[in-house]
């Protein structure tokens, strides 16, 4: 998953094929000179939960080797299968959990290409099972397993998070999940291939899984599979994704509506952003209003501006953003003293940053030096994924004063740590597997490696974009229902870009009346995680899925 936001990333619209392909590359903000960081999943030192690619031949013991000759066949046998119960608003919840293999078989040999690992939970005694809503999580970036919303904060039960919010020290465990989606839908998670236990039949098959419409289509067929085998074609159809997923959702909605599968919703968290809002100043003015925010958590805004609530900050963000500043930025050398003096003097008051430093970076603030420049007295920066998590910063190797740049110059580089991540992944990935092992009896793959965040997926191949797809499901489905989930500390995808790419979403006055749904989460990345957010979010997600399922709300 990619966590670094400096460098312009260039986004292809392909004609014909962008309606259903997922446009992973739009993540990147503009900085210095600086260059984004690779796809997820790529080779090169991409940093957060996408880090690091599959290699082959190299020594490497880790990476999936795409130059490996045959390997042992995965079996084609049914999931294993066991019955659990939780309790949930004061009463006991059954339901039926799955975890195994779905076979991808070429629709003119019969053969099987692939194995996509996944698990399911189904709620026991439903009237109509068979028209009970599927929600499928279709996980995040290429290289990123469902895993994270499966056992972060989705599913039947959930990582035992520390009381900090994170992971803590072993032995690591889990709890049920009171806040779980099952309530409202049966749940599935399905790991593309390279993530988690997918993998491909043959290991130098891989790279064709890697790029978008091959991804799209082998989810898409996954999804068909999983409807024909389990009795569910006339289920009310959900898909979720996040942070690069989102786009990944976004085409295969359109790729199953065109071919004959109905969708009835999206739920997108922490959604890519469109090309748009990281051209030219643009992508200053979408990116300033969640430095405010995050300079607001931290408490370095005058008194008036701490005691405002998330709502009446963000508030505050937005005008300024969209008018003063927008408006600085358009005039550029044409300011006259004055304004420029107001103009640096107003960005000084919302963002807690000094004024020299403002100016000597043009009224322009890029993520990297803010994060370097907030705290520096306190030698912290913030997480990208999460701005009111914190860390120290060490000095710059080779001596003790710091990283270069003084209090009005334009900052060291910011330390490759998003401190967030690391307290989240430490653990999780040890709990899961024994959750796998021991709760759900899996006990395929005994020794294999269970990719969550890198180490399965090589080079990705991305085309298309979000919003494209998003109008082209529209397009031919104008009853689909969309849920889009914006978090105010979430760096990586900052709430105004969100905001800005749906006003600009190509869809009819109907659908933008009255089939999109935004809510907004006082959360960073991976809003679940969060105790309080997740509450807020599950409420939301059950009247969005209720309401889009049920026959007066179409």
């Amino acid at each position: 998953m990619q966590y670094i936001r400096n460098g312009q990333i260039l986004l292809v619209i392909m004609i014909g094929i962008s309606s259903i392909a997922w446009g992973q590359g739009g993540r990147g903000r503009a900085g210095a000179a600086q260059q984004a960081s690779p796809p997820a999943g790529a080779p090169a030192n991409a940093a957060g939960r996408g880090g690091g690619g599959a290699g082959g031949g190299n020594g490497e013991f880790y990476n999936f080797d795409t130059t490996a000759g045959s390997v042992p066949p995965i079996p084609d046998s049914p999931p294993t299968e066991t019955h659990q119960k939780i309790t949930v608003d004061g009463e006991a919840l059954a339901y039926t959990a799955r975890a195994g293999y779905m076979p991808l078989r070429n629709a003119t040999t019969g053969l099987s290409e692939a194995h996509l690992f996944y698990t399911c939970y189904a709620k026991d005694g439903a009237s109509d099972g068979a028209a009970r809503p599927v929600l499928f999580f279709l996980g995040g970036a290429p290289g990123v397993a469902a895993t994270w919303q499966e056992f972060g904060g989705f599913g039947p039960k959930r990582m035992k998070w520390a009381n900090d919010g994170a992971a803590g020290l072993a032995p690591n465990g889990w709890v049920d999940n009171p806040n779980t989606l099952l309530g409202q839908a049966d749940l599935v998670f399905v790991n593309p291939v390279g993530t988690a236990f997918s993998r491909p039949d043959q290991p130098g098959r891989g790279p064709s899984f890697w790029n978008t419409a091959a991804d799209i289509a082998s989810l898409g067929e996954f999804v068909r599979s999983f409807l024909n085998t389990n009795n569910r074609r006339n289920s009310p159809l959900f898909l979720a994704g996040e942070d690069f997923g989102t786009a990944r959702v976004a085409g295969l909605a359109a790729y199953l509506i065109e071919h004959e599968i109905p969708v009835h919703g999206m739920v997108l968290l922490s959604m890519t952003m469109s090309a748009d809002t990281l051209a030219g100043d643009e992508q200053y003015m979408t990116l300033l209003p969640s430095l405010i925010m995050a300079a607001w958590h931290h408490k370095k805004l005058a008194p008036e501006l701490a005691a405002m609530s998330a709502e009446q900050i963000s508030g505050q963000a937005r005008q300024f953003a969209s008018r003063e500043y927008l408006h600085a930025l358009y005039k550029g050398d044409r300011m006259t003293p004055e304004e420029r003096t107001k103009v640096v003097a107003d960005l000084a008051r919302l963002t807690g940053l000094p004024k020299a430093f403002i100016a000597n970076n043009d009224l322009r603030i890029t993520l990297d030096r803010f994060s370097s420049e907030l705290m520096r007295d306190q030698h912290r920066g913030l997480s990208n994924s999460d701005a009111r998590v914190t860390g120290f910063i060490p000095a710059a190797a080779g001596g003790r004063g710091g990283g270069g740049g003084g209090r009005g110059g334009f900052g060291a580089a910011p330390s490759a740590i998003d401190f967030n991540l690391s307290n989240l992944a430490g653990g999780f990935q040890t709990a899961y597997e024994a959750y796998l092992r021991s709760e759900l009896t899996f006990s395929g793959n005994s020794n294999g490696i269970f990719y969550l965040s890198s180490g399965g997926v090589g080079a990705f191949t991305s085309t298309g974009s979000d919003e494209a797809s998003l109008a082209a499901a529209f397009a031919r489905n104008p009853n689909l229902r969309l849920f889009v989930g914006v978090n105010y500390f979430d760096l990586n995808a900052p709430f105004y870009a969100t905001e800005f790419t749906l006003a600009h979403l190509n869809v009819s006055p109907e659908v933008r009346a009255h089939n999109i749904t935004v809510s907004h989460f006082e959360a960073g990345q991976m809003t679940y995680v969060d105790n309080k957010a997740l509450a807020k979010l599950q409420g939301d997600l059950a009247r969005f899925v209720n309401q889009a399922a049920s026959p007066a709300g179409k």
